[in-house]
């Protein structure tokens, strides 16, 4: 009995020793000086940000986490830290000139954007004082909802039937997302030419009503009922997650047993119809619903660009798409653009996107 005790105390210091507890003395201190900066060359963004709060984790203790916010210069000091591995964290709203489409930056003109870091660890050096850059990207490019397929050239047919288009949603992130309250919007021209805007019902951002699974696919249609009855090429919608309806289009076709978007723009007596060769599909929180000022970038989820032709002049602000997709697509195709992969997003339609045929909507080809 006696030995079974003692096996048991020195097991549990053994156990105890794999954790290191919070210190009562440090071995030594070291000093970190960070500059953060957002860097996009195909947008010609390369400037430190100032007001971003950066963290760092303590990995080798178990201490609480350090945070401090960037200086004018975007520059931040951590000074007589414990010397150890820290996981460096940075996701927060900045504010960076705008640059248009040609490059240019527009006077007294600024854009929020919440940018995250590339950054892994950071780890003292023997001189005990570490000076680096943190590069950040733009957040949307992270795992989250993403426009996935885009299927609008409609289907091989000679009577210009094209009612069969719809819109993919993918969750690319390991938690469950929400789609209360987002808006679809097909935009003209840049993000303050809005076409048409329809909403998911639910309160945006608060809401918990209508989730979206990891790894989940959610289809838009345009009209939710198997087209494949009017035009044998088309394609079933009749399973359609969601379905735009406008309550002003007095034809569109409003199936009861899938739930609508519905249309926010004044006015508007059309269905959501989008182009056949170009055009911009774009999705945001709905925190911003004054479409007639535009649609505010920082509440932006995921824009895609598309046209058929490879000299195309960009119809949307480069920070939210540098590309497009969907180059050589010909109308009444009966084919779609679709991510490579679901979720892969670089903010650039044009190598984000492949052309498939036939269709694949709920799923990836």
């Amino acid at each position: 009995m006696v030995k079974k005790v003692i096996f048991i105390g020195l097991a549990f210091l053994w156990m105890a020793g794999c954790f290191r507890e919070k210190p009562t003395a440090y071995d030594s201190t070291f000093k970190i000086t960070l500059y953060v900066k957002f860097r996009d060359d195909s947008l010609g963004y390369n400037q430190f940000l100032k007001d971003v709060r950066v963290r760092l984790k303590p990995i080798d203790y178990n201490l609480a986490a350090l945070t401090a916010i960037t200086d004018d210069s975007g520059k931040v000091i951590f000074e007589d830290i414990p010397w150890a591995k820290y996981d460096l964290e940075i996701r927060s709203t900045a504010w960076v000139p705008f640059i248009d489409s040609a490059g240019t930056v527009v006077p007294d003109s600024f854009i929020s954007l919440t940018v995250v870091d590339t950054a892994n660890l950071i780890s003292p050096n023997a001189g005990g004082v570490v000076v680096d850059t943190i590069f950040t990207i733009a957040a949307t490019s992270l795992p989250g909802i993403k426009i996935n397929e885009i299927y609008y050239c409609g289907p091989e047919n000679n009577q210009f039937y094209f009612y069969d288009q719809f819109i993919e949603l993918y969750n690319s992130s390991d938690q469950t997302l929400y789609l209360d309250g987002i808006i679809v919007c097909r935009i003209y021209h840049m993000s303050t030419w809005v076409t048409y805007i329809f909403q998911f019902p639910g309160k945006p951002v608060i809401g918990r009503e209508y989730p979206i699974q990891p790894g989940q696919f959610v289809v838009l249609a345009q009209d939710a009922i198997d087209h494949r009855k009017i035009i044998p090429k088309s394609i079933d919608l009749s399973h359609a997650d969601w379905e735009f309806v406008n309550s002003l289009d007095f034809g569109d076709w409003d199936n009861p047993a899938v739930p609508n978007l519905f249309n926010l723009k004044a006015g508007n007596n059309k269905d959501f119809m989008i182009n056949l060769g170009t055009n911009v599909i774009l999705i945001a929180d709905g925190t911003d619903t004054d479409y007639a000022n535009g649609i505010d970038l920082a509440t932006v989820i995921d824009c895609v660009e598309y046209s058929s032709l490879s000299d195309h002049i960009k119809d949307i602000e480069k920070v939210l798409d540098r590309g497009w997709a969907g180059v050589g697509m010909q109308k009444y195709s009966g084919a779609s653009i679709e991510r490579i992969t679901p979720g892969f997003d670089t903010n650039n339609s044009t190598v984000d996107f492949v052309n498939i045929k036939p269709p694949t909507p709920g799923y990836q080809h």
